[in-house]
């Protein structure tokens, strides 16, 4: 799942993981949109790609605390936000990484192989 309110930057992580050939469950724009679409997916998603600042005043740290909470799902923060104490907030959830924008193809998909290979 990617969520994030930019939705060129969303549409650019698609293509990155489809073009990787991992599926994508959705993308969402805020917190109770990415909650929504774990919930359409009974939470069988493997990784929540996630920006810190989100519409409509969202935050990425709590919404990856609550895709934690509720169906285990980890996140990979990708955002121009990541200062250290978002970092250290972040931690907390066990997030699978942290790429700071602007970000290249094979840092995210460097990230997304050590969830992939983990649940192989």
């Amino acid at each position: 799942m990617i969520v994030e309110d930019e939705m060129l930057l969303a549409l650019d992580l698609e293509d990155i993981l489809l073009e990787a050939g991992h599926t994508v469950a959705g993308q969402a724009s805020d917190m109770s949109e990415a909650l929504l679409l774990a919930e359409r997916s009974g939470g069988r998603i493997d990784v929540a790609i996630m920006d810190v600042n989100l519409a409509r005043g969202s935050n990425g740290v709590e919404t990856a605390a609550a895709l934690r909470r509720q169906w285990n799902i980890p996140s990979l923060f990708v955002s121009g936000n990541l200062d250290e104490k978002t970092r250290a907030m972040a931690l907390e959830w066990k997030p699978i990484g942290f790429v700071g924008k602007p970000y290249s193809e094979r840092e995210v998909l460097a990230a997304i192989s050590s969830i992939t290979r983990a649940t192989a």
